[in-house]
């Protein structure tokens, strides 16, 4: 019951993401009327919205955009629970959004709504979550030294939702093994007991985004595809590069950088083989 009331806080805290652009909506919507009527039944309805397990474990070709979308919704409240909340500055957030959905148009699913997003926290990071949602840090936005390099870390984590990384690992039955049955007719108790499932699955993969994040070879992946990306769009191809290069200059050992990642030394390598590579 103590985790099933702290996702139904989570889920409250949806309204609050207004420079989203509408972000959470639909799940604002379903939560309030959970709260005026029968638990059982509501919570049934809620994922009707979107997630339907069985798809899930069918494999990543059987999650759909609303499934998908569903996901990501609950993930990204935990990262943005997690980390401090969002940056309110407009120009911030115009110039992130700006660059984002100039990448994101161009990227292998133009059809996702991407959402863009700056952490209000001074660590150097940047995650994304199933279904579009991309965030960068406010310290990492600030180490940025130019469009080009923003562009180059917008377009990594573009290119994990473009090749659907997390949803590979959700398709491989790592996570949301707890949550079949949301889509049927269930009483009240079967609700509450498979969304307390649900909750403790995306917090497995939530906590693998922010603090493990994905293997070595995906990371590499995601650089190379998304400098190509920027590349595609306008900006410098070595933008990322540029940028993990200005990072390593203020990296010691006290404070590291992308925690997630692979050590910057490997990715700027990695980085300029394929340069050398297209040259």
């Amino acid at each position: 019951m103590k985790k099933l009331a702290t996702f139904c806080l989570l889920l409250l805290a949806f309204g609050a993401f207004a420079q989203f652009g509408g972000f959470f909506k639909n799940l604002q919507s379903n939560t309030n009327a959970q709260n005026n009527a029968d638990g059982g039944n509501k919570v049934a309805n809620f994922f009707k919205m979107g997630l339907d397990a069985g798809n899930v474990l069918k494999g990543v070709n059987g999650i759909g955009l609303q499934e998908e979308a569903t996901i990501g919704n609950s993930v990204a409240v935990q990262i943005v629970s997690r980390y401090g909340g969002l940056v309110r500055d407009p120009e911030i957030t115009r110039r992130v959004n700006l660059i984002g959905k100039s990448l994101a148009r161009s990227c292998e699913r133009p059809e996702l709504n991407f959402r863009f997003g700056v952490l209000n926290s001074p660590t150097v990071n940047a995650f994304s979550a199933p279904g579009g949602y991309i965030f960068i840090t406010r310290g990492l936005y600030d180490m940025t030294q130019s469009d080009d390099q923003l562009a180059g870390v917008l377009g990594h984590e573009i290119e994990h939702v473009a090749k659907k990384h997390a949803l590979k690992i959700i398709a491989r039955g790592q996570f949301l093994q707890g949550v079949a049955g949301l889509t049927s007719d269930i009483g009240a108790a079967n609700g509450k007991r498979n969304l307390t499932g649900y909750s403790q699955s995306i917090g497995q993969l939530s906590d693998l985004i922010m603090e493990k994040g994905f293997d070595p070879q995906t990371e590499y992946i995601a650089d190379a595809s998304g400098s190509q990306l920027a590349a595609t769009v306008g900006y410098a191809p070595d933008g990322l590069r540029q940028c993990l290069q200005e990072l390593q200059k203020h990296e010691t050992a006290g404070a590291t950088f992308f925690p997630t990642h692979p050590p910057l030394q490997s990715r700027i390598a990695k980085l300029q083989s394929n340069e050398t590579a297209r040259n």
